[in-house]
């Protein structure tokens, strides 16, 4: 097997769902890369922009500009650590509770139509397969 084309499919699978995401999104100020964003805070709230870097392996700077992004939108609050000041958690609020639903719902259709045919065991190897393979991926970060 040619391992360069694992990484082709994943980057190929990657960019044709943002495409499709970005065609299929008309929530207002949002956009393929800060859904993601959004639906990873949903998830994890509160969480810090740091965490959402790491965990989505995001430049910060990138991280800082779409959270300031999403708050303006009304779809995330900011919030300083009372007791650490160089943290600040972020939640989203209802409005961004109710955008996680929509594109939940967009990504799970997209994903229907990709998966169609693929049985619920073959999809549970590939999810499991796929988590390991992000968690050994992350000894890259501590390289830098």
């Amino acid at each position: 097997m040619d391992i360069t084309k694992l990484g082709k499919f994943i980057g190929a699978l990657h960019r044709r769902f943002q495409i499709a995401m970005t065609h299929d999104l008309t929530l207002p100020e949002i956009n393929a890369s800060n859904a993601n964003f959004l639906l990873f805070i949903g998830e994890y709230a509160p969480v810090t922009a740091k965490q959402i870097a790491t965990e989505l392996a995001i430049n910060k700077g990138l991280v800082s500009r779409e959270m300031t992004r999403l708050e303006k939108a009304g779809y995330i609050t900011r919030t300083p650590d009372d007791t650490d000041h160089r943290t600040t958690w972020i939640k989203t609020t209802p409005a961004g509770d109710q955008a996680c639903t929509t594109i939940r719902q967009i990504k799970q259709a997209l994903w229907d139509q990709v998966l169609g045919d693929t049985s619920e065991t073959d999809l549970a190897t590939i999810y499991t397969h796929l988590a390991a393979w992000s968690e050994q991926a992350k000894r890259f970060d501590q390289s830098k």
